[in-house]
């Protein structure tokens, strides 16, 4: 697949995605804490996905273009008002308790998430010999699939709560024991499914410290912005293991 091809690809899934979602938030009343962690898992791991299965050699500046896509695929949100197919898909991860700051925390944990990524899976690839879209879905995964599976479970079953603050605002929100154990166990079934990037001894370290580490990470977090931590520490742990196990 062509570069341009792949970024058509991945553009036309968001939408569609947005659009669907958007849709069961409106008509039938799915709580947008489920739809938008859908988004955000889609909007990180589809374009490593994509590298991963149709590998290319684009050019160091349009690769970057590639690599932060997210921006040109969110603007069209701005202008969203009086337009009824970008308000339904603006629905789907538009939590009454973001606003005013639904996209500036977006753009900004996108940002910062794809950047340590990116970063680690380079470093990744270029010290140990391992593809870096192998490498960065491990860390999207750990990142991102049990964060994802928190806030529902949290919603749907959490019965104890603690409270969490955000960036740019004062306002206080809560996460739960229920949602934050979800993050422990996620990361244990991430690592064994990705267990053939490492030795028998790494993975052994790797069950010992990520699950406990990422439980942690992801409890004292900013509201929302817990997907760059998550990352960061994801990606710092994974190369830890590489180099001394």
């Amino acid at each position: 697949m062509t570069f341009f091809l792949l970024e058509l690809v991945k553009f036309t899934s968001f939408w569609t995605l947005a659009f669907i979602l958007g849709n069961w938030v409106h008509n039938y009343r799915i709580k947008v804490n489920y739809t938008r962690k859908i988004h955000h898992f889609a909007l990180l791991f589809f374009p490593i996905f994509l590298a991963r299965h149709f590998p290319h050699q684009p050019s160091e500046l349009i690769g970057l273009v590639g690599a932060f896509g997210f921006v040109w695929t969110l603007l069209p949100f701005y202008f969203r008002k009086n337009n009824v197919f970008l308000e339904r898909c603006y629905l789907s991860f538009d939590r009454p308790e973001d606003r005013p700051y639904t996209l500036l925390w977006l753009y900004t944990q996108f940002f910062a998430s794809i950047v340590i990524v990116i970063s680690v899976a380079i470093s990744a690839e270029i010290y140990f010999g391992i593809f870096w879209a192998d490498i960065g879905l491990l860390v999207v995964c750990l990142a991102m699939i049990g964060d994802g599976l928190a806030e529902p479970i949290g919603v749907r079953f959490g019965r104890i709560k603690y409270k969490t603050y955000a960036l740019f605002t004062k306002k206080r929100f809560f996460r739960t024991v229920e949602g934050s154990l979800t993050v422990f166990i996620s990361t244990m079934v991430v690592l064994v499914w990705f267990g053939d990037l490492f030795t028998e001894k790494q993975f052994f370290y790797a069950i010992a410290f990520l699950p406990l580490t990422l439980t942690i990470t992801e409890a004292v977090s900013p509201h929302t912005w817990d997907g760059p931590l998550l990352s960061g520490v994801s990606g710092i742990l994974v190369c830890f293991i590489l180099i001394c196990f």
